[in-house]
């Protein structure tokens, strides 16, 4: 998986909606859409996540990481602003969209928690020497 790029393109999809909002769009047309667009983004979120946990020896996993997070605040504050905010598409949400919205910014918001968790974890794990202090002992006086 090239977690750089897909990082990436989940980052201009959010921009690209962020600026949907702030423009005068019609949520008739485009409102659907762009909850379809939030739940695949919030999804492609928690599966880029559950990768980079899975992958402790990916070489550049913590550069990953804190990637995925920034992505997550950018989507964490469209959310917010989505449910917040004063666009067409804020005030077309019905209950049960603001209730999706918002169900999706908790998961955000703990996925950035989680992310927090694995990168102090993956600190510490890089703290442990590899090679013992008595196995480099072995190995220099053999």
């Amino acid at each position: 998986m090239n977690f750089e790029d897909s990082i990436f393109i989940l980052n201009v999809r959010i921009r690209m909606i962020q600026d949907m909002s702030v423009l005068d769009a019609d949520p008739g047309l485009f409102l659907n859409k762009t909850m379809d667009d939030l739940v695949f983004i919030d999804l492609c979120h928690e599966s880029l996540l559950s990768s980079l946990k899975d992958n402790d020896r990916l070489i550049e996993r913590d550069e990953q990481l804190y990637n995925l997070s920034e992505s997550e605040r950018i989507f964490c504050e469209l959310l917010f602003e989505l449910s917040h905010g004063e666009t067409g598409f804020s005030s077309a949400l019905d209950q049960g969209m603001r209730e999706t919205v918002s169900a999706m910014r908790n998961r955000s918001l703990e996925r950035r928690r989680s992310i927090g968790d694995v990168i102090v974890e993956s600190k510490n794990s890089n703290l442990e020497p590899v090679v013992s202090y008595d196995e480099l002992h072995e190995l220099l006086s053999g």
